[in-house]
């Protein structure tokens, strides 16, 4: 019999981060568990969906207000009984209050959680996130560190340094795949959240330095598309599935983001796919990008904007560096960021749990 793995998401669950855990299928009875209404609910092992306070319409200052009332608004409402008879429970970050529930079901599994979060005591400041945070990092059997940013923030808070592995995020190289290369530049894209840490004003205040002649493209939504709608870039939504498309009309992507006081790029999913999809890319030295593109893409400091144009000039004036770096990019793909990669990694720690 197959050992039972509980992937616990709430309103998190996502086809980005499900296909990692995809190929385990052979090996492991996987079941998701998601809010009511989860980013997505179809991958390839069943979703239970449970009621969530995240699941609420929309109202002002929702999630602050949500996240006081419940020190974590992440909350499955009849999480604990759903998790009986599971071997390996797989929850996310130490202070999601899902994670709580995990630690506090009375079964034999052992529970993990991967952390994102590269900030070093940060999400406390709301009463008992502290305490929820401590909680996690002192009972959970294992933490999956996204990255080594991650794992400094975590040995920081004070997590004991055995229970922590070093796992990054990954991307199906054989559904994210290049495009021929175009002789002449034509597209520059930009996807993800339509927010000001995603840096989306200096990707059109660098679009307005380069010619009109160029397409430059942001997909994706967010609270600031409305006042993007006038920017003289094309702003296009589209379905995940789409997505492969999306890179294939690219030639250069640019990923801008800008750190907060309380937010850094954790990994950056779409630096992912841009590299399987052999885009030459330029992006910023900020949180988890170093560790993701390493000598695939070419970094700017947050909010150079001037460093954005030259870079990207670059790509445009020389052709032999844009393939030299399109090559470099599907080559990390392939050799380091591959779901089979992620899902051998996986495997290995889960068999260790087990066994131990």
């Amino acid at each position: 019999m197959k050992p039972k793995v509980a992937i616990v998401r709430g309103k998190f669950l996502n086809r980005y981060e499900m296909q990692f855990f995809e190929p385990l299928v052979r090996r492991y009875d996987i079941t998701a568990f998601g809010s009511l209404t989860p980013y997505h609910d179809r991958f390839a092992f069943p979703v239970v969906k449970l009621p969530s306070p995240v699941d609420l319409p929309d109202f002002p200052y929702k999630m602050p207000v949500l996240n006081r009332l419940c020190i974590d608004a992440q909350y499955l409402l009849g999480l604990g009984k759903k998790l009986d008879g599971f071997d390996i429970i797989h929850t996310a970050e130490t202070y999601f209050h899902y994670t709580q529930q995990c630690l506090h079901a009375k079964t034999k599994a052992k529970v993990i959680a991967t952390v994102l979060e590269n900030i070093p005591f940060n999400n406390e400041g709301i009463w008992g996130r502290k305490a929820f945070k401590k909680r996690a990092r002192e009972k959970l059997d294992h933490i999956i560190a996204l990255t080594q940013k991650t794992k400094d923030a975590l040995l920081m808070e004070g997590c004991d340094p055995s229970k922590i592995s070093l796992i990054a995020h990954f991307v199906d190289t054989k559904r994210f795949t290049p495009a021929p290369m175009r002789k002449d530049v034509r597209t520059i894209l930009f996807c993800g959240r339509l927010e000001e840490y995603k840096g989306v004003f200096d990707f059109v205040a660098m679009a307005k330095r380069l010619p009109k002649t160029f397409r430059f493209v942001m997909v994706g939504e967010g609270s600031q598309k409305d006042k993007l709608r006038n920017s003289g870039v094309e702003l296009r939504s589209v379905s995940y599935d789409e997505m492969p498309r999306v890179y294939h009309e690219a030639d250069i992507f640019v990923a801008p983001s800008k750190p907060t006081k309380t937010w850094e790029e954790q990994y950056s999913t779409v630096l992912l796919e841009a590299q399987a999809a052999g885009l030459p890319i330029v992006t910023t030295r900020t949180g988890g990008i170093p560790e993701n593109i390493g000598d695939a893409g070419f970094t700017v400091e947050p909010g150079d904007v001037a460093g954005l144009v030259r870079t990207v000039q670059r790509f445009i004036e020389e052709p032999k560096l844009r393939a030299d770096y399109s090559k470099r990019a599907r080559k990390r793909a392939i050799e380091v960021h591959d779901i089979r990669i992620g899902a051998h990694k996986l495997d290995m720690l889960y068999t260790r749990l087990l066994n131990h």
